[in-house]
């Protein structure tokens, strides 16, 4: 019961955003981006709405089937010219067929499809320079995070979370050419039963884009992504690089951008035995916490 009530909130509260960003009449430009992960520390103006849906694709475990669409729908408003706050709503759907469990692959999650919400969160971003401007833009960013359902493996958990994150971007060539680039340092504390867990994620990322056609950018996007136990440096328990190409298209009140990032190389390659003691592993990549690749469709409007 639990479960469905989930599922109704997510759709009562999706379906009036979407009809909201269909409807309304479009008065300004949307708060645009070139990157699908990368962020850049473009601010919504004074003022302004801006609903935005991210649809994320993660696919490919070591073994069995895997594959998640991560919905995330965010509305955003401008306080100031460089002071912007968004309510995010998280879900998934998850199909898994004998997929191994990340955490014990002696263990196969439960073969499912199912929709469901992952949680909300709260973000609130301050730009401290800008790129028009200064040498160099500068933008600072925080959002705590309420979570119910695990993303990765569908389990009902209660996890609170915070991602701190800071932004750097700066335009070449008369703004043709974007680079930016992203620190993430997220902690999370993790509940599910009478287990207590906590972990630190950790993000490096790069982007460069740039400007072919009027209304058009193209570039390449890379991120590292770790994992600590413990919230402790000394703990860690995987890497992962990705690289891969990203197409932004943008009109007068709205854009999209997709980016395609398969994982190229990651530690560790060996997970372990499964149930039949054999070894689960890959050549390069690490399948337990990530996954083979991800692709990333962002739709932004602006009202």
């Amino acid at each position: 019961m639990q479960k469905r009530n989930r599922k109704l909130l997510a759709i009562c509260f999706m379906m009036p955003t979407l009809l909201t960003g269909a409807l309304c009449p479009l008065k300004a430009r949307a708060d645009e981006t070139p990157f699908g992960y990368v962020y850049t520390t473009d601010s919504l103006p004074k003022g302004h709405w801006e609903y935005e849906q991210w649809n994320t694709v993660r696919t490919g475990k070591p073994k069995g089937t895997y594959t998640s669409l991560d919905i995330l729908n965010e509305a955003e408003y401008g306080f100031t010219d460089t002071f912007s706050g968004s309510f995010y709503l998280h879900s998934s759907l998850l199909h898994t067929h004998n997929a191994l469990n990340p955490d014990d692959p002696t263990e196969t999650l439960d073969n499912q499809t199912n929709f469901d919400l992952n949680g909300i969160s709260v973000e609130l971003k301050k730009r401290l320079l800008s790129p028009y401007k200064d040498p160099i833009g500068l933008t600072v960013y925080a959002e705590p995070e309420l979570g119910v359902r695990e993303a990765l493996t569908g389990e009902n958990v209660i996890e609170r979370a915070i991602e701190l994150k800071l932004i750097m971007d700066k335009h070449f060539i008369d703004d043709r050419l974007i680079v930016a680039s992203n620190i993430v340092f997220e902690p999370e504390w993790e509940r599910n039963g009478d287990v207590r867990d906590k972990e630190l994620q950790n993000e490096y990322s790069v982007g460069a884009s740039y400007l072919i056609h009027p209304g058009w950018f193209a570039g390449v996007e890379m991120l590292n992504r770790r994992l600590f136990g413990r919230q402790s440096f000394g703990r860690q328990e995987a890497s992962a690089w990705f690289l891969g190409p990203s197409l932004h298209f943008a009109q007068k009140e709205w854009w999209t951008t997709l980016t395609v990032l398969p994982q190229i190389v990651g530690n560790p390659h060996s997970l372990g035995l499964d149930a039949n003691g054999n070894p689960v592993s890959d050549a390069s990549r690490t399948l337990g916490e990530y996954e083979k690749m991800e692709i990333r469709l962002r739709i932004g409007v602006d009202f």
